[in-house]
């Protein structure tokens, strides 16, 4: 075994770290398990003296009548066994992978926002719901297989080693021989299944995209277009999961033809040595119970070997560390009172600089523009306050504490972004206004969304604020979703209020409406806006002028006017534009 594929075996092993808790059940398992091979030794003695009882005509009618209820009695015992098994192992495998795809999306919501910017969403839903379905399949199988299987055959080979040990290796004398097709094939099913699971993710990507995006699908009258491209990734899933069948499936004729090979050979043995019927038929049917265990048992590595692929994207996922990680003496920020202030800050996505020797004050209760052409790091500076990322040179402080140093909760509970891009869950209108403030009571909810100016539309749909909006609120217009965001932004009360192009994408009267929300939302409270729209940042105290990373203008719109040279340039563009 090479390292690589160690550390493949290292990590299905590390799935059963999860079985502790439910180790009762796992032991019950166990316990049905080796019931279930001592029964099938019992068949295996009771079964030839029952025929041979029967067929004697030596016992009176009463003593035959119960050597054949004995059969029924010693099948359906065995059949109880096998089922109580198989029933706790696959309880056990099944939770396991139910806790499992838990972990993987606690951890996933405690990683840095790096992480999903650099991930392809569609594959990360595949690794949740796919290749933890198909670990679950394995590990339950491997589980109750690995428990019930092996004691059986080591109690059914003892009694037929005591019985008769030379034709017992004469029956199993070729068994070695599916040593290595097994080895062979169950590489190769590990190989392609890394490859099904990764085309899984794309599968799962492409629809994600298509039903996303279905209005510029239709647009450019790309449907033909979407249905090669679907075809492709489906037809590619095919070929992978055909090549795992073969895999698979041509091991149980290989066995079996090395066990008829192998029972040709221990019946030539029988007839040199004259073995009576009953002798023979007890071997041939203890034979008969190896049967079924040892080919399941066979089959184990192939089944761990297509799961490997699946095991290792979860893992993958799981010991991904977050980038920003708050400190475990870290202190609890309190109600913020004076100014952010970003003392020579830059930072980087990649190796590109986004920031450079950034230096700026934003005094309490003051509201602040930020302007200037995309891509000059304006979104990066509000990141930074929320601190979804750290600065890589530098410090963001609040009240004069370093952010790195607080709880990530007493900061974020204590400030609210308004996104151009509304995010909406697919849940009723109160349950997103209230969305991060469940314990907020309906007069308050209300209350938010008469200063959202989006009361007068809640209590004309269907059914209120119980109507559902859908996913990502496509039940509503674009100035509806923006106001219902700005209600549960109102709800929260934030002490600092981070606004990103929160008008740029509506229509004159949706964005009156939603600028009448915003100037109820602003009041009293520290206001960072970002917004390409000079007309919505006029009456900001200061107005912050941004090019490739640094600070080059700031001031009042008066002054920025008559001196600044980028900003009446902005200005200028637009406003010719507009004319």
């Amino acid at each position: 075994m090479t390292p690589n594929s160690s550390s493949h075996y290292q990590n299905w092993l590390s799935l059963l770290a999860f079985l502790k808790p439910y180790k009762a059940r796992f032991a019950s398992g166990i316990l049905f398990g080796i019931l279930n091979g001592l029964s099938g030794a019992a068949l295996m003695k009771g079964l030839p003296y029952v025929i041979k009882t029967v067929f004697s005509g030596q016992q009176k009618d009463g003593i035959v009548m119960a050597a054949i209820a004995l059969v029924p009695v010693i099948m359906i015992t065995r059949a109880f066994f096998g089922y109580l098994s198989t029933y706790f192992m696959s309880w056990v495998g099944t939770r396991v992978i139910t806790d499992l795809r838990q972990r993987v999306f606690e951890h996933i919501q405690t990683l840095s926002l790096d992480f999903f910017k650099k991930s392809n969403i569609g594959d990360l839903m595949a690794r949740i719901t796919h290749d933890c379905q198909q670990a679950q399949s394995a590990v339950t199988t491997v589980i109750a297989d690995s428990v019930k299987h092996p004691f059986t055959v080591i109690v059914v080979t003892v009694m037929l080693m005591i019985k008769d040990w030379q034709f017992f290796l004469g029956a199993v004398v070729l068994a070695p021989l599916c040593v290595l097709p097994i080895a062979i094939y169950g590489r190769k099913v590990r190989r392609v299944s890394k490859l099904t699971q990764e085309n899984q993710g794309e599968i799962t990507s492409c629809l994600h995209e298509n039903l996303t995006g279905a209005h510029i699908v239709k647009a450019f009258h790309m449907e033909d277009y979407e249905n090669k491209r679907f075809w492709d990734v489906c037809y590619r899933q095919f070929a992978y999961q055909m090549r795992i069948v073969r895999s698979i499936n041509i091991l149980s004729p290989l066995i079996e033809i090395v066990a008829a090979i192998g029972a040709s050979v221990a019946l030539v043995c029988a007839f040199h040595r004259h073995m009576s019927f009953d002798q023979l038929f007890e071997l041939l049917l203890g034979i008969y119970l190896l049967y079924d265990p040892i080919k399941n048992l066979s089959k184990l590595h192939t089944t761990i070997q297509k799961s490997l692929a699946s095991t290792d994207r979860i893992l993958t996922v799981l010991n991904t560390r977050p980038t920003v990680v708050e400190k475990t003496d870290a202190r609890t920020l309190k109600p913020i009172q004076d100014f952010i202030r970003f003392d020579d800050v830059s930072f980087r996505y990649d190796t590109k600089w986004v920031l450079q020797n950034v230096d700026l004050l934003i005094p309490h209760g003051q509201t602040i523009a930020i302007v200037g052409p995309s891509g000059a790091g304006k979104t990066t500076l509000l990141n930074l306050i929320l601190r979804f990322y750290d600065p890589r040179h530098g410090t963001v402080s609040i009240d004069g504490i370093d952010l790195r140093e607080v709880s990530l909760l007493s900061l974020r509970s204590q400030t609210a972004i308004v996104t151009q891009e509304t995010i909406l869950f697919n849940d009723t209108i109160r349950n997103n206004i209230r969305y991060g403030s469940f314990d907020a009571p309906e007069e308050k909810i209300i209350e938010a969304a008469r200063k959202a100016h989006a009361h007068d539309f809640i209590v004309h749909q269907i059914h209120g604020y119980d109507t559902i909006v859908g996913e990502k609120g496509a039940k509503l217009s674009g100035g509806q979703k923006q106001r219902l965001s700005i209600a549960r932004a109102i709800l929260k009360n934030p002490a600092i209020l981070l606004l990103d192009e929160a008008t740029s994408a509506l229509d004159t009267e949706s964005e009156r409406y939603v600028q009448e929300a915003i100037d109820e939302l602003i009041r009293d409270r520290t206001v960072v806006v970002i917004a390409h729209r000079l007309s919505t940042v006029q009456r900001a105290d200061r107005i912050i002028v941004m090019e490739h990373g640094r600070i080059v203008e700031q001031g009042k719109h008066a002054e920025l006017l008559a001196t600044g040279k980028l900003y009446r340039k902005l200005h200028d563009l637009q406003f010719s534009k507009a004319s």
